[in-house]
């Protein structure tokens, strides 16, 4: 053994008699790493630091924890100086290790427990567990070994001691996951690194390995468990979401869904073929993990017809002890060993970094990310499989049951590609499709075609391969470098401060990753060479990003966003996001962060958690930070995925195919802009079918009124929430008013009104004598009191034009109905014919909110009155400064339309004016917070 320093021995002799400083043990543990001991692995000096780390780090906040884990860390340190590993010592007691990831100079750490009379010569089944919210490794697995505790006190005990209540015959483990990221991206990479690491300090059986996980676990474990399935004997999935589409809630974008796809168990379930799939679920848990979201995996579960089995409890949430049964699940699962090689492998995949299931690898799918979808067996000789969206595949002989034969055949997809000698094809053996036919090499256009034995040949120039491919959380498992611009000065401090939050971790919920940031003056080759760099600036702003420019496929310039295949978006206030290969070192990404000024370069902050391999933006779109999807109304100008050599899509101008008749692209990107849609929007083309041809110009809209700040209806009354949501969501919609010719708008204080607290409401309908009952289902769409009218209103009766339809409207709206009827009564109206009152689409619409009524004919004591064979446009005249018609069926009607205007109780009168698709009935709407009437 090398020299050691005399302060080290005294420490190795006598242990910690007095506290140390972090730095003089930080100094100290450099020391035993120069003279380290051959009986103590790196890791331990690892781990160590970590434990000063973790006490350095919470000291302000859990003082007395800090304190204990710097004692362990000073007496594991003389132990190592003294030449004794001190982990295996630590047998049947929850200990912290740290080990240094591929994703974040800062070290990881995870708990461990070691069972009574660990034996190192022995091997032992692994138990990996995943934390739920507001948790980590270090609190959970005391929980797992049955330290119970309210959930809410959990942020009180995140690094206190534990001792094991029981004492399983196993390796427990419980990562840290990098906090909150619910086992995504470096989430995911932590428990693979984890899983390595315990596997290199102990002695693990590599076929009796399970992962188990609760609520975000539960997650990770459907997640992981799915993506990685070879790997473990069992998983057991708790009270998780085993979709993240479903969890995402919403309606996810086609793009969307196909980042989520690669993450989502219900996808990718067939992996677990040769795994013991456990998942588990309360009938009562109130969510956000919902029951209905696994009652939906019991279907796909049967219809997969794969050996995963789901049990229900009668029980809400926390299912840990009852599906562990405190305890004593360890011996059943010490049971279950996995098969290394099975006969049969189903493999679902979207993404090169969980490409394989036991003994087949697909290295290259076609449309990538697309799932692609293999199903292979193996038996006597001969490998068999039907393939979907692959282009190469690998089938390690090694694994694959073939019996001991000399000879080897293998069909794909019914044509047989090889049969010969075992010996010629290695252990691993590649076959791949040649290009379709009439593809020239390096063209994505066709279908590929026959199988062969070997590779695709080599692209000419870039392609999308393994650990190369996008999209742009890919690089979230490797380190990163975030290098901000230094050329514009005005701009370095908001370039340096966006770097600075990326470092910490674009997804929502990620602690303690502190990932390296540096000038664009002190990038280095190496740099680039150990790391993908994040580029931060706009136009002239950053160094590095300039003298790639002409590489990459998306610019950003000082009045637009411009891409290779010819798109341009044009306006000063855009940004892009996107991933693309490093022009100055191919083997490592560069993720581009770049806008029009710095400001939107710094609204990248507000993309979500699910990205693709690009995303142009507006600054609607990047408004405010949505947690895993674009916010609807709010979509980007443009998203998606380059092909597989990296090519964008080619662009074909949505406008040239889709526009209407006498609408120019840019009039359309004008008028798309004025109704606050993206510049890229096609607006309805029934919304310019007006007949006959309108003679008026669009009126001159007045500013949009601010969301309120105050409601009347408090958060706990039932129209609380919902009148919160309905302010929230009435701002995205598109305003079409904007662009409707010979439209009036009135300012008036007199429309405005606010969603009333629900009993407030319902007493006015009493005292008013509208005849109502409360409707108790559920409208899927928020209606602030949705009532039913039941009966007559001051003498006028309401029916629908179809018998079995009923007037459902909100409250509010009903509250309006005396005023209505008053006004209809000038015209010696005795009924009111509805043609919509509420209705689930489209979403843009106060149809949904229950605040509007399209009222298709009234009916007097001497006919009908037909709104759609009555009412007279007035194409040269505003509707109700229009001459009155001479027919007294048309005047009736458009003195009713006007009265409701000049009541200002109502926010839009629309008449036929409007446009063709308003020909057959007014219709009217209330609008909360909204001083402003329109009418056309």
């Amino acid at each position: 053994m090398r020299q050691i320093s005399l302060a080290l021995l005294l420490l190795a002799a006598s242990a910690p008699a007095q506290a140390q400083s972090i730095a003089e043990l930080r100094d100290q543990v450099a020391e035993v790493r120069q003279n380290r001991p051959p009986s103590v692995p790196e890791g331990t000096l690892t781990s160590i630091e970590y434990l000063l780390d973790v006490s350095e780090r919470i000291e302000r906040r859990f003082p007395t924890q800090s304190a204990t884990w710097r004692e362990r860390a000073a007496r594991f340190l003389a132990s190592a100086a003294a030449g004794r590993d001190p982990y295996p010592e630590g047998a049947n007691q929850l200990l912290n290790r740290g080990y240094q990831p591929t994703f974040s100079p800062l070290r990881q750490g995870y708990a461990v427990y070691l069972p009574p009379n660990y034996d190192p010569s022995r091997a032992y089944p692994l138990m990996i567990m995943l934390h739920g919210g507001s948790s980590n490794g270090n609190l959970f697995l005391g929980v797992v070994l049955g330290n119970n505790m309210d959930w809410l006190r959990y942020n009180q005990f995140l690094y206190d001691d534990f001792t094991p209540r029981w004492s399983p015959d196993w390796i427990v483990v419980a990562p840290d996951g990098v906090g909150q990221l619910i086992w995504r991206w470096m989430g995911e990479q932590d428990v693979l690194e984890v899983l390595d690491d315990v596997q290199r300090h102990y002695n693990v059986d590599p076929n009796r390995v399970v992962l188990g996980g609760l609520s975000n676990g539960g997650m990770g474990a459907y997640t992981i468990g799915t993506r990685h399935a070879w790997r473990f004997s069992a998983v057991q999935a708790m009270a998780g979401a085993p979709s993240w589409i479903q969890y995402a809630g919403g309606r996810a974008s086609d793009v969307e869904m196909t980042t989520m796809r690669r993450y989502s168990a219900m996808d990718l379930f067939e992996n677990t073929e040769n795994t013991d799939f456990r998942y588990y679920h309360g009938t009562i848990d109130p969510g956000p993990m919902r029951p209905a979201y696994v009652r939906e995996l019991d279907q796909r579960v049967a219809e997969l017809g794969v050996r995963a089995r789901g049990r229900w409890y009668v029980h809400g949430h926390d299912l840990l002890y009852l599906v562990h049964r405190h305890g004593r699940v360890y011996p059943d699962l010490a049971e279950i060993v996995r098969n290394p090689h099975p006969a049969e492998v189903r493999l679902v995949t979207g993404d090169y970094r969980a490409n394989r299931q036991h003994w087949v690898t697909v290295t290259r799918i076609e449309d990538y990310p697309v799932l692609a979808h293999v199903r292979a067996t193996a038996s006597d000789g001969a490998i068999e499989a039907t393939t979907d969206n692959v282009l190469q595949i690998s089938f390690d002989l090694r694994d694959a049951p073939l019996g001991s034969g000399d000879t080897v055949r293998v069909v794909l997809d019914g044509t047989e590609v090889y049969s010969g000698p075992r010996r010629h094809l290695g252990h691993v053996v590649s076959f791949a499709r040649d290009p379709g036919e009439g593809a020239e090499e390096g063209d994505a256009s066709g279908d590929a075609g026959a199988w062969r034995l070997g590779f695709l040949p080599e692209a000419d120039g870039l392609e999308k391969v393994p650990g190369l491919a996008g999209p742009m959380t890919d690089a979230y498992h490797d380190m990163i470098v975030h290098v901000y611009g230094t050329q514009h000065p005005a701009n370095e401090a908001t370039l340096r401060r966006t770097a600075e939050t990326g470092a910490r971790g674009w997804p929502m919920g990620v602690w303690y990753l502190e990932q390296r940031v540096v000038r664009d003056t002190d990038v280095t080759p190496e740099m680039m060479q150990s790391a993908h760099l994040a580029l931060y600036g706009g136009p002239g702003d950053n160094a590095v990003l300039d003298r790639m420019l002409e590489s990459l496929p998306i610019r950003a310039e000082a009045d637009g966003i411009t891409m290779s295949n010819g798109h341009r978006f044009e306006g000063r206030q855009l940004g892009a996001r996107f991933i693309y290969p490093n022009p100055e070192q191919p083997g490592r990404y560069v993720l581009v962060h770049t806008g029009t000024t710095a400001d939107m370069v710094s609204r990248t902050r507000n993309l979500p958690d699910f990205v693709p391999d690009y995303v142009v933006y507006d600054a609607r779109a990047v408004g405010s930070r949505p947690r895993l999807l674009m916010q609807r109304g709010r979509d980007p100008l443009a998203s998606g995925f380059f092909d597989r050599f990296w090519r964008l899509p080619e662009y074909q101008d949505p406008h040239a195919a889709r526009l209407p008749a006498g609408v120019s692209a840019e009039q359309m990107r004008a008028l798309a802009i004025r109704v606050g849609a993206p510049p890229t929007f096609i607006l309805p083309a029934p919304l310019f079918q007006q007949t006959p041809a309108p003679q008026l110009e669009p009126g001159d809209m007045p500013a949009p009124p601010e969301r309120p700040r105050r409601f009347l209806a408090a958060a706990s009354d039932p129209n609380g929430p919902v009148a919160r949501q309905i302010a929230r969501m009435v701002p995205t919609f598109y305003n079409y008013r904007a662009i409707i010719p010979g439209g009036a708008w009135i300012e008036s204080q007199q429309a405005v009104f606010q969603i009333r607290p629900q009993r407030d409401c319902l007493s006015a309908l009493d005292r008013a004598h509208v005849p109502y009952q409360l409707v108790d289902e559920d409208l899927h769409t928020p209606v602030p009191t949705a009532v039913e009218i039941t009966g007559p209103v001051n003498g006028v009766r309401f029916r629908t034009v179809r018998a079995e339809s009923r007037v459902i409207i909100s409250c509010e709206m009903a509250s309006r109905l005396p005023l209505l009827t008053r006004i209809a009564r000038r015209q010696d109206v005795r009924g009111i014919t509805i043609l919509s009152s509420h209705r689930e689409r489209p979403r843009q619409s106060f149809h949904t909110l229950g605040m509007a009524l399209d009222i298709f004919s009234f009916e007097t004591s001497h006919g009908t009155l037909s709104v759609l064979n009555d009412f007279i446009e007035t194409p040269a005249h505003p509707t109700c400064d229009a001459p009155e018609p001479a027919d007294p069926k048309a005047r009736a009607l458009l003195r009713i339309a006007c009265d409701l205007v000049e009541s200002r109780e109502f926010n839009s009168v629309l008449t036929p004016n409007y446009n063709d698709g308003h020909r057959n009935h007014f219709h009217v709407d209330i609008r909360p917070d909204d001083d402003r009437v329109f009418v056309r």
